[in-house]
């Protein structure tokens, strides 16, 4: 039942725009239209929707995997002074709501000049708390036997981090990627305050453009969403034996 609404938008986009929308609606389309994602093209630049959204979904992921990772062992392994004071205004951030906080955020990026453009897309994404809280759990339960063996070694703080912890913690690295790819790839509310030229529009804020303009084509909404989920399938596909390993206890 969970594919059953996949299963209806993919043959939706298939469809006449009037069978789309007919009642009593139809199952199978009565004519297969592939041609309907061309015209998807045709309507709006889609194109530069899906590029804009996959230079941003990507860079704002790659930031939060590696400042979560790397914060996530300071806090776990490294001892300096108000740690676990810090630790805990972070988890305190964490239940705060964006929409307390996304007017002195835009205020911020309208007096750095970064409003309609990629970095105020990328950069106010890049820190997680949630990636930190998840990485410091991870590593809490980490050994630390193998730490200690490379520490009387000789190893400094970054190559333990660099060629021990980092590498050991690639499942949970998998995992985290497909939370911050699914959240920053469906990122609406943010990116539709951020920007508001098309050439810096994304994939949810180009449906939401589709929506108001061609209101009437819903098979070309339909093509739309379906493409715009895709990327999501690619990186589950990627990645799905990382977060099989995480799930099932990672280093056991």
């Amino acid at each position: 039942m969970s594919f059953g609404p996949f299963v209806w938008m993919v043959l939706a986009s298939l469809k006449s725009s009037q069978e789309a929308l007919s009642f009593p609606p139809t199952f199978l389309p009565q004519e297969w239209r592939f041609d309907n994602y061309l015209s998807l093209f045709d309507a709006v630049p889609f194109g530069l929707y899906y590029g804009n959204s996959i230079f941003v979904t990507v860079a704002a992921t790659v930031g939060q995997v590696v400042t979560s990772l790397a914060a996530g062992y300071a806090f776990s392994r490294l001892h300096f002074r108000g740690r676990n004071v810090l630790f805990v205004v972070l988890l305190a951030a964490l239940l705060v709501p964006f929409e307390v906080v996304f007017t002195p955020l835009m205020s911020l990026l309208a007096s750095l000049g970064w409003l309609n453009t990629y970095q105020g897309l990328i950069i106010p994404n890049i820190p997680s708390i949630l990636g930190v809280f998840l990485f410091r759990q991870f590593f809490e339960g980490f050994p630390s036997e193998i730490e200690d063996a490379s520490r009387i070694d000789g190893a400094g703080v970054w190559r333990r981090f660099r060629s021990i912890m980092a590498p050991m913690a690639a499942p949970m690295v998998g995992s985290f990627a497909i939370l911050a790819f699914v959240y920053n790839w469906n990122n609406f509310f943010f990116q539709f305050l951020a920007v508001n030229r098309t050439e810096f529009f994304t994939i949810p804020i180009g449906l939401s453009q589709l929506q108001s303009t061609h209101g009437t084509s819903f098979n070309l909404l339909m093509a739309g969403s379906t493409l715009a989920i895709l990327p999501v399938f690619v990186v589950f596909l990627f990645f799905q034996r990382q977060i099989v390993t995480a799930m099932s206890g990672g280093l056991r």
